[in-house]
């Protein structure tokens, strides 16, 4: 059975990854930032017999994510990683104040760059994977009073981007998904 991770996984896009993968023949590991949150997603696996664990994986977090990607590799390689995990606002740029800005680059930047870093060696060794960012529509297209949502999703889109370049001659595949509006 190969092993899923989607970080981000309380709700919405992230949840129905973990649930359709591990519908679909994946030992998937979700994961949350905040596992008080884990109800709905622990209560579906049991539900439908899901192969499917509930992690604890704050992204923002650099020794979490190392803790969790070492926790799960004991379990075996890492075949597809899914990087949903995100924050979003809706301030205009004179409003937001500078910790607002980092937080959502600390997220949707730079906290899946933290999972693929965790995962790509393994990948490339073995000639095989996927990584998949859920960017956004905003990742193409800024949106007024969006600003720093949207410019960490254009650089998420760029990681994925030039990734997929260098990765392809490894056997590892990287796409990025750009959603729009979800009501989570």
């Amino acid at each position: 059975m190969e092993t899923a991770v989607v970080t981000g996984t309380s709700t919405g896009i992230g949840f129905a990854t973990a649930v359709h993968l591990a519908r679909n023949g994946y030992r998937v590991y979700a994961g949350l930032r905040n596992l008080a949150k884990a109800g709905p997603l622990e209560a579906a696996a049991e539900e439908h017999g899901l192969p499917l664990e509930v992690i604890r994986l704050d992204v923002t977090d650099a020794e979490n994510v190392a803790e969790a990607f070492e926790q799960i590799r004991g379990h075996g390689p890492v075949d597809v990683l899914v990087n949903n995990a995100g924050i979003g606002g809706a301030t205009p740029l004179e409003l937001t104040p500078e910790d607002e800005h980092r937080a959502m680059f600390d997220t949707n930047y730079f906290g899946a760059v933290r999972c693929i870093q965790e995962v790509v060696p393994d990948m490339r060794e073995r000639g095989r994977g996927a990584i998949v960012n859920i960017t956004s529509v905003e990742g193409r297209l800024a949106v007024p009073n969006q600003i720093p949502y949207s410019a960490s999703k254009w650089a998420l889109e760029c990681v994925g981007e030039a990734l997929a370049h260098e990765l392809s001659r490894f056997g590892v595949r990287v796409v990025n998904v750009e959603p729009g509006v979800i009501m989570t």
